[in-house]
């Protein structure tokens, strides 16, 4: 996988984007409070929205996940550092572990978590996240955020950050674990929708 050949290819620096556990775990923090947003926005049915933090707390997982082993900058291409492309973070966010589990797969189903997935593989979260936030001409007709993200995704997005963060985070830290708890309830609230 490429994404595993970029992590490990990338030089570890005294300048890493995370240098403590304090650091780290206002971090998660962070994230969670994305997460918090995005269901919030969820049940009061801003979809477009709700989807574009879930996105975004994807990104930020990422960075966490490896923030504290490197500063983010491209092993070979100078001046770029993936902590500020969106793709590889959404690729990065998406790691194979996310669907080994049932708790996802339940809530979503087989061919929805792949469609996830290759959504965050492939380029369709930064669309999305786009669809999310602007509007746009298409096809001769002004076009919202709202004909383009509906309930179904953003419950997907939101279910699939949650995960993410359980996945990749929780466990690094005590901190994480409590941070768990917020999140594992969130999950069976929106689960449930």
């Amino acid at each position: 996988m490429k994404v595993f050949e970029l992590i490990g290819s990338m030089v570890r620096t005294d300048e890493n984007l995370i240098q403590s556990v304090d650091e780290f775990n206002k971090a998660v923090n962070h994230i969670v409070q994305l997460i918090q947003d995005a269901c919030t926005l969820y049940m009061n049915g801003s979809y477009p929205t709700s989807a574009f933090l879930s996105i975004s707390a994807c990104e930020e997982i990422a960075k966490a996940h490896i923030g504290s082993f490197t500063d983010g900058k491209h092993p070979e291409k100078n001046e770029r550092n993936i902590f500020r492309d969106h793709r590889t973070k959404h690729q990065m966010a998406a790691l194979p572990t996310v669907t080994m589990g049932q708790r996802l797969n339940e809530a979503l189903g087989f061919q929805e978590l792949q469609r996830i997935m290759n959504l965050a593989h492939n380029s369709g979260f930064v669309q999305t996240r786009e669809n999310a936030l602007y509007f746009q001409r298409e096809n001769g007709s002004l076009v919202i955020p709202t004909e383009k993200v509906d309930k179904k995704l953003a419950r997907s997005l939101v279910l699939f950050a949650i995960e993410a963060f359980d996945d990749a985070l929780v466990g690094f830290t005590n901190h994480t674990y409590e941070m768990d708890d917020i999140t594992d309830a969130l999950f069976e609230q929106i689960k449930n929708t």
